[in-house]
């Protein structure tokens, strides 16, 4: 017990002093970002363009806290998308920033996706974001397979709602699957890029997978064969 308990301690130390010297966790904290993740989005929009003037729905899977769709709205006010809606979904229950929507679900549960559907409607959605990730277990091979059925999970709902042309990013854990993703995603998308932003810590093993250009006409069978 002792030993655990030691262990415990200095893990959690470990963890407030990474926090405390963390640039981007003091940047967020003086910008009024909900977490450090705003920046990654920052970085990923930057490069590749998630959001125009154009877009007139967003989805934000693994919402919670809500710093992917503050950028998001930011985002769409500086391009001029005032009449966009962006829906966050989280297993977790979080009140959403001013301006956008929330709903509490599964990305691996129908009766989530068909909420999703639901709440568009006719609506297009334009930009499907994931910063979703599974409790980690510290056992790579696990972490990373439960990295790609969220990730999956995912694509099956852009499948469902993101119009032709729309956009996709989403992080994963590297791993033996990691080439699979890109070949479904490739049937989804017109370009499909990887990308680790600064943001990221180095330690870490996540990634982002970004698709842009949804294809037409590309049904669940084409990329799940």
């Amino acid at each position: 017990m002792r030993s655990w308990l030691r262990f415990k301690s200095n893990s959690s130390g470990r963890w407030l002093q990474r926090q405390v010297n963390d640039v981007h966790s003091k940047q967020a904290k003086h910008e009024n970002y909900r977490s450090r993740a705003a920046y990654k989005l920052h970085e990923l929009d930057d490069k590749f363009r998630l959001f125009t003037g154009n877009t007139h729905g967003v989805v934000d899977l693994g919402f919670a806290p809500g710093a992917w769709t503050q950028v998001a709205l930011e985002r769409l006010k500086k391009k001029r998308a005032t009449s966009a809606s962006v829906l966050g979904v989280d297993l977790i229950t979080c009140q959403p920033p001013q301006g956008a929507h929330f709903i509490t679900g599964d990305i691996l549960s129908r009766t989530t996706h068909q909420q999703i559907m639901d709440f568009f409607g006719d609506k297009r959605v334009d930009v499907v974001m994931s910063d979703m990730m599974a409790n980690t277990s510290g056992i790579k091979d696990n972490d990373h397979y439960a990295s790609m059925d969220l990730c999956h999970g995912a694509m099956l709902l852009s499948l469902a709602v993101l119009a032709p042309g729309g956009s996709m990013v989403m992080k994963y854990y590297t791993g033996k699957e990691e080439q699979d993703l890109v070949a479904k995603m490739q049937a989804m998308f017109a370009k499909v890029y990887r990308f680790k932003p600064q943001a990221c810590r180095n330690e870490s093993r996540e990634s982002y997978i970004i698709g842009q250009r949804r294809k037409q006409g590309v049904a669940v069978d084409d990329v799940f064969n």
